[in-house]
């Protein structure tokens, strides 16, 4: 009897366990819940700007309240309640809000206070003085608080002090940051004994090293001058010890002072050895001194000269896209019976040999006018350009009647662009240069042909 009933009650039991099995579906991750809940996604991404602008230092009640809301809402997402799940989301997003009005005002309240946090942090407080930062910013999140809360006049009375721990913060991180270090360099050489060995270097070390000090007690916003002294300083205190260990060297090679002449000698040799000269030891030392500055400045002089024509050159290659799609435009207006286009750097010749002049005649006739009317484009696609217009001709005739000819052709040319084109005269010289440039053989029809030409040299430099 006692077994039967044992059964009752166990086979319930049974049917619960199996039924809450199977009810229990696969637990959602944070990422998922985040692609499926669009209000906790936009309530998680709006807590991550809003801690980038400090708004959990600035309001922090706010954006606590509002990440206990976003993690009730990810609780109700996992356990499939997507109505409970999105309420939290809703007023977390709404709590939220009114975090970043409140830190806006904390901004404007605490202006001083956070300038002077700034400060500290780029001092590097907060690797140098972890504890006193944190301790620090806490503060800053009480005083906060109070202007959540609406207790402005509190939060007033209580700024000057915590500017006050921001600014002692920013000095001692300054003091331990350059400052130290440059102060465990002049201890080390200390140590090594160059305050005997080389005293008077040592000793500019430590008078550099109180100027920094003295910089940062005065004015604390001079951290550029204090941390040059502080460098000055270091360097001055490794220099001592390696003045210390280059005595001591001498001191156990037994060094005679001859000894010490050849070894000083024998380093300028080694320095000046690429200048491919021999120095002068033979004279007095002021003269090898002066010599190898001479040959050093020459040597810079022809570095600086070539660095500056490099530049030059590289800078008259480039081109900016407007420049490039310029040229491109002006090498697509003339066919090759009428022109050859030459990119030039910047510039653009134009080798117009499709001019249809009658013999001995500078004259444009009416069969050239859609060959002008393409230069004229061309040349007002560089509005700022400068115009060069040369006359050619071939050797055929007298040079003294080619170079006359050559001349008045390209003076009409150029009047040309002038009354039809209406390009300031300013902007033109023309030339004629007769038979003297050819480009081709006057031995041939076809050379003579290509020398026959007027060029529109479209200077941009």
């Amino acid at each position: 009897m006692m077994k039967t009933s044992s059964s009752i009650y166990f086979i319930p039991l049974l049917i619960a366990v199996i039924l809450a099995g199977c009810a229990t579906g696969p637990t959602l991750t944070q990422e998922q819940i985040l692609g499926q809940y669009q209000q906790i996604a936009k309530l998680d991404k709006g807590l991550r700007d809003a801690a980038t602008q400090g708004v959990d230092n600035l309001a922090p009640d706010g954006y606590r309240a509002a990440r206990q809301q976003l993690d009730e809402a990810i609780g109700e997402a996992r356990a499939d309640r997507s109505g409970t799940a999105n309420s939290a989301a809703t007023g977390g997003l709404q709590k939220l809000a009114k975090a970043n009005e409140n830190a806006e005002l904390s901004r404007e309240l605490l202006r001083d206070v956070l300038e002077a946090r700034d400060r500290a942090y780029h001092a590097g407080s907060a690797s140098i003085f972890p504890d006193s930062t944190e301790d620090l910013d806490t503060d800053l999140r009480k005083l906060a608080s109070l202007v959540e809360r609406g207790r402005l006049e509190d939060a007033k009375q209580r700024r000057q002090r915590l500017i006050a721990g921001y600014e002692q913060l920013e000095l001692a991180a300054l003091q331990e940051g350059t400052v130290e270090a440059a102060q465990a360099a002049i201890e080390d050489a200390r140590k090594k004994g160059a305050d005997k060995i080389a005293p008077k270097t040592f000793k500019l070390a430590e008078e550099e090293m109180q100027l920094a000090r003295s910089v940062l007690e005065a004015d604390r916003s001079k951290t550029d001058k204090a941390n040059a002294h502080a460098m000055r300083a270091k360097w001055l205190a490794e220099r001592s010890t390696a003045i210390r260990e280059l005595v001591k060297d001498f001191e156990r090679r037994d060094y005679s002072r001859e000894d010490l002449v050849l070894w000083y000698q024998k380093q300028l040799s080694d320095i000046s050895e690429p200048l491919g000269e021999e120095l002068p030891f033979n004279e007095a030392n002021r003269n090898v001194v002066l010599g190898m500055q001479q040959s050093i400045k020459e040597l810079m002089r022809q570095r600086d000269d070539t660095a500056a024509q490099r530049s030059q050159y590289e800078q008259e290659l480039s081109l900016s896209a407007e420049q490039r799609a310029a040229i491109d435009k002006v090498q697509s207006l003339f066919t090759p019976a009428e022109a050859n286009v030459y990119q030039q750097r910047r510039n653009v010749l134009i080798s117009a040999h499709g001019f249809r002049f009658r013999p001995g005649s500078s004259e444009i006739g009416t069969d050239n006018f859609a060959l002008m009317n393409r230069i004229i484009q061309a040349v007002k696609t560089f509005p700022e350009s400068h115009i060069e217009i040369s006359g050619h001709t071939d050797s055929t005739g007298s040079a003294a009647v080619n170079r006359n000819l050559s001349r008045a052709r390209a003076e009409n040319v150029a009047r040309f662009l002038v009354e039809v084109g209406d390009i300031p005269a300013s902007r033109i010289i023309a030339t004629g240069y007769g038979e003297e440039r050819p480009v081709a053989s006057n031995e041939t029809p076809q050379g003579r042909a290509a020398n026959r030409r007027v060029e529109v040299l479209i200077n941009n430099r």
